[in-house]
């Protein structure tokens, strides 16, 4: 994973594997597991898909680490696991996925949240994320004005997001994408149409099979869902250790929030900041890697 095409292409192969999976999984009349039942912590340390073994060591107590098969699920810690390491007090999820609203908000029900108010319709009134990391952007939002720019959230979805905000998001690429290759007779309407009745965890697996056949479900239909929006409930943001900003291309802003524990983590999302709590020199000993994409660096999880 060393650029956006690469990343795209490793999807397509993980794609490919989930639909053999599902395959084999249908022949044998043995109904798939849920994505975020696996092996426990302590299990997971032979794992061959942890290259990393700090980034075993530095999860969450109790974290369900997916079977070595399940490829879907590995892939999304691939891609958003960078938050599980996170530092410096904030607490992180136990799991790769959560499967409802409910799970969600007990789980959000035990963090300690904080709220800025920004008070314009354009940039969703407010954001809210875990104190630490809150106290964190603020101190790099400070230095940031001093030097005569600014840090804004973009839009309302920008900090903060609930389990049915992630379902309304994988809606808003999933809904058009159908209706875009039904008119283009890349699939049939009864098919697009059962697909449309699925709930949106049940989605996932479906829209991946049609990936794997070239028919795309990003915004311009040329690239994996999974470099638009994350699956419901896998959002970064649902851990409230994440942020999207206007002003992610100026370079002396990204080295400020950096300087605060605030790093890019996902390469298909540039506008995204995902607080990690320490020094970028701090970041291997945490399991993360860094690679380049679109002249950035970014912080990603040393797994496969």
């Amino acid at each position: 994973m060393f650029n956006v095409t690469t990343l795209g292409r490793n999807a397509v192969r993980f794609n490919a594997l989930v639909l053999a999976l599902l395959f084999l999984q249908t022949a044998c009349k043995t109904p798939p597991k849920p994505l975020t039942i696996g092996k426990s912590f302590a299990d997971a340390s032979d794992s061959p898909r942890i290259l990393d073994k700090e980034f075993l060591k530095h999860l969450p107590p109790g974290f369900q680490t997916p079977p070595d098969n399940d490829d879907l699920a590995w892939l999304m810690l691939a891609q958003y696991g960078a938050i599980y390491v996170a530092q410096n007090g904030v607490g992180r999820p136990a799991v790769v996925r959560f499967h409802s609203q409910d799970e969600v908000s007990q789980w959000q029900s035990t963090l300690s949240i904080e709220r800025l108010d920004y008070g314009e319709e354009k940039y969703g009134n407010y954001v809210e994320l875990q104190t630490g990391a809150m106290k964190a952007f603020l101190a790099a939002r400070a230095e940031i004005e001093e030097m005569g720019l600014s840090l804004t959230p973009r839009g309302k979805d920008a900090g903060r997001r609930s389990f049915d905000d992630s379902v309304s998001l994988w809606k808003s690429r999933v809904e058009p994408g159908l209706d875009h290759w039904v008119l283009l007779k890349r699939l049939p309407k009864a098919e697009a149409e059962r697909i449309r009745a699925l709930p949106a965890t049940d989605q996932v697996l479906e829209i991946l099979k049609l990936e794997a056949q070239g028919i795309f479900f990003s915004k311009d239909y040329t690239k994996t869902i999974l470099a638009s929006v994350a699956p419901p409930g896998a959002s970064q943001h649902i851990a409230l250790l994440a942020l999207d900003l206007f002003e992610y291309e100026n370079y002396d802003v990204r080295l400020k929030l950096a300087k605060h524990g605030w790093y890019q983590t996902i390469p298909t999302d540039l506008p995204h900041f995902t607080y990690l709590g320490v020094k970028e020199g701090k970041l291997p000993n945490l399991g993360l890697k860094r690679i380049i994409s679109e002249q950035r660096a970014f912080w990603v999880p040393d797994v496969k």
